[in-house]
């Protein structure tokens, strides 16, 4: 899977009309309660509030590509792709031709494109206070319905605590997230018992037939040993040997005279299969090897014997075990952005099709740079942004 495309020239934008005259006071912007602050002050034209553009896009969890050709910026939330031009007052939603009052244009190297264009192409509530000078936006307070969602345990702890917010935020709206793996998740959303699946692994070619992806944060899995145990560097080869069973002392590869117990992620897990992918040249793991059903177990199954080999998503790994790094690499966000780290993988969920209301709000959520912020970094894993 590609990563989420940003672009220096890219910038986010949100659209009010009203006149200039308005501004007495400096205009104010609130986003869902919030009071936010563009890096780039708000500018007026033609009586149309212009903002960044990538600041709205983060707030709003889009997706933003600039085509430099075409001078076209195309703006894409889970259920609206929205595509403008520098310079020109005609844009489109979902392929449907509209007309806007003020072209986007290019200020300082920022886009600026009108406030209400990109907020109420999406389906967010725009509103101007001219009391306090405050355009106010209500996008992820608008929600109602129910949303089921299911899959990877790597992924259910960023998707459990984005639930929980968002149904603090509307008394309408429930969200049940459950795991029980990657191809769990993947499965209950091409037969349609769950609206959103989560997967940390990447899809096939057939699921791609059938299943729309979205990325909502990047990760990397960690081989991971007992505290107590000295080895902290494995070459590929020799990481892939124990997995497979072929070394099963660990004095062979500099550890104490001892037997190599294998854990292992149960048939299904799309950490196993990113592992079987990357490190194992598409072999299985061990067959003997202790299987565990969630990411917390296996970590578990690890911390629990001094001889033990395992595997986990780095957002899991804490003092209970130790991380040995592969060729001299640690994993860490730095090395898996920067592609040096073997085993770096991006999160997913998936939906049958283009999803639409709630479904498609909470991923545009999960994307936001407020879950980003709160949840995916405070879970261990990497921001989008």
């Amino acid at each position: 899977m590609k990563k989420i495309l940003c672009v220096t020239t890219l910038v986010f934008v949100l659209c009010f009309c009203f006149a200039s005259a308005a501004f007495a006071a400096p205009l104010t912007l609130e986003i869902d309660g919030t009071v936010v602050r563009p890096s780039v002050d708000p500018m007026i034209d033609n009586g149309v509030t212009l903002v960044p553009l990538r600041f709205i896009a983060e707030t709003l969890g889009a997706e933003v590509n600039y085509n430099a050709a075409s001078r076209s910026v195309t703006v894409e939330t889970a259920a609206y792709s929205i595509v403008l031009t520098v310079g020109s007052t005609g844009y489109t939603v979902n392929g449907a031709a509209r007309t806007m009052l003020a072209a986007p244009q290019i200020v300082n190297d920022f886009t600026m494109v009108p406030l209400r264009v990109i907020s109420e192409a999406i389906g967010a509530q725009v509103e101007y206070i001219a009391d306090t000078s405050t355009v106010t936006v209500s996008y992820f307070t608008t929600m109602s319905g129910s949303v089921k969602v299911s899959g990877s345990t790597t992924v259910q702890p960023i998707a459990q605590a984005a639930a929980d917010k968002l149904m603090l935020m509307n008394s309408g709206l429930s969200i049940t997230v459950a795991g029980g793996g990657s191809g769990a998740g993947i499965n209950d959303a091409k037969a349609g018992t769950s609206n959103i699946g989560l997967s940390s692994r990447e899809l096939t070619d057939d699921e791609l037939q059938e299943l729309t992806p979205y990325i909502v944060a990047q990760d990397g899995i960690a081989v991971i040993v007992h505290p107590s145990n000295p080895v902290g560097n494995l070459t590929k080869e020799q990481a892939s040997q124990l997995f497979l069973g072929e070394i099963t002392n660990w004095a062979d590869v500099g550890g104490n005279n001892a037997p190599v117990f294998v854990q292992t992620r149960e048939t299904g897990s799309g950490t196993r299969s990113t592992l079987e992918e990357m490190l194992l040249n598409r072999e299985s793991v061990l067959s003997t090897a202790t299987p565990s059903t969630s990411s917390a177990l296996i970590k578990q199954s690890v911390a629990g014997s001094a001889n033990a080999i395992g595997y986990d998503s780095i957002g899991f790994v804490d003092s209970s075990v130790k991380a040995v790094s592969l060729d001299n690499v640690n994993a860490t966000e730095e090395s898996v952005k920067s592609g040096n780290y073997l085993m770096g993988r991006d999160l997913l969920v998936v939906t049958k099709g283009r999803p639409s209301g709630a479904s498609a709000m909470f991923i545009d959520y999960l994307r936001s740079k407020d879950c980003q912020d709160n949840f995916v970094v405070k879970e261990g894993y990497i921001s989008l942004y």
